[in-house]
């Protein structure tokens, strides 16, 4: 079989904190939370193309709070943290274990890390 390399095609977000007094006008929209669809009054993160309660914005497979700046993974129009989306999604080394993050080598069903990757015959 024949190795090849693949890149993963992945983007991962951040979100920022914003006072929804800071967007003044005289007329206002009302904000709902892209979570708990409750209406946001004070800060909110923005993320995905949509605003979130502060409290709310976490991982939807282990429920833990995604920070602002903190970088995630979206899937389905959903936040996963990055160890979840590795858990999830990833691909483990076939030789040390641990997930690839990046390029991969890919030979049949097995991934591996460039730098584990060592020649046997030599």
């Amino acid at each position: 079989e024949e190795l090849e390399v693949e890149e993963l095609d992945l983007e991962d977000y951040s979100c920022d904190v914003v006072d929804s007094d800071d967007e003044g006008g005289a007329t206002q929209e009302v904000d709902m939370c892209g979570m708990c669809d409750q209406v946001i009054d004070g800060q909110y993160l923005t993320a995905l193309d949509s605003k979130f309660h502060p409290t709310c914005f976490a991982c939807v497979n282990c429920k833990n709070k995604i920070e602002p700046g903190q970088d995630f993974y979206e899937r389905n129009d959903k936040p996963l943290c990055v160890e979840c989306y590795y858990a999830l999604y990833g691909y483990k080394c076939k030789v040390c274990t641990e997930y690839i993050k990046g390029q991969r080598l890919v030979w049949g069903d097995d991934a591996y890390h460039f730098q584990c990757v060592k020649c046997n015959s030599c």
